[in-house]
């Protein structure tokens, strides 16, 4: 933790945390996440107990990370989804960026103001005309799954802890709408 700035340091495990949405297995991007979150809150705990980050610096850093454990997990589900032909991407090397689908930060992520404790409050959305779907069900049905594998990734306990509490909620009529839907009809409710 000692060896570079903690600037340094948390950019190189926000590098190793995106590395993390490459992994083999669905295990083995459980542990590498569960692992990046530990060095994560301890570079942050010793950076901020040593007062060489602000308070902002502080909660920006804990965002980052929430961020990029984020960003790795929809990166791995949507290379599943390409593999098993339910996708198809124009980039191949980020799949996510391409796909459709959109994870957008609300509430204290999305300010980046996470402190220690706090959950993420995420909302999904798909386009539509983006979404090249080829599987045999709905490409709404494709992203409703990644959503909630994306929550089970990062917020189910295991022996090495867990990444994030997550909290879809905060979406357009959360007892009435799935966990992902399209922007056409989030426009409409919207307006």
């Amino acid at each position: 933790m000692f060896a570079a700035s903690p600037s340094d340091t948390l950019q190189r495990l926000l590098g190793e945390t995106a590395v993390a949405g490459e992994a083999e297995s669905q295990d083995a991007l459980m542990r590498e996440l569960r692992r990046a979150r530990r060095q994560a809150c301890l570079l942050v705990a010793l950076a901020d107990l040593a007062q060489a980050w602000t308070v902002a610096e502080t909660t920006a850093a804990l965002t980052a990370f929430a961020d990029a454990a984020i960003d790795a997990t929809v990166s791995w589900l949507v290379r599943q989804a390409v593999a098993s032909g339910e996708l198809e991407v124009e980039a191949e090397a980020a799949p996510h960026r391409s796909c459709g689908l959109i994870v957008i930060g609300m509430g204290k992520l999305g300010a980046h103001e996470l402190n220690y404790s706090s959950d993420v409050d995420l909302i999904a959305f798909f386009e539509p005309e983006r979404a090249r779907y080829t599987g045999r069900k709905t490409a709404q049905a494709c992203f409703i799954r990644i959503v909630q594998e994306m929550v089970k990734i990062l917020q189910t306990p295991t022996g090495d802890g867990h990444v994030l509490r997550v909290d879809l909620r905060l979406r357009p009529d959360p007892g009435a709408t799935p966990v992902a839907i399209s922007t056409i009809a989030a426009e409409h409710y919207y307006e």
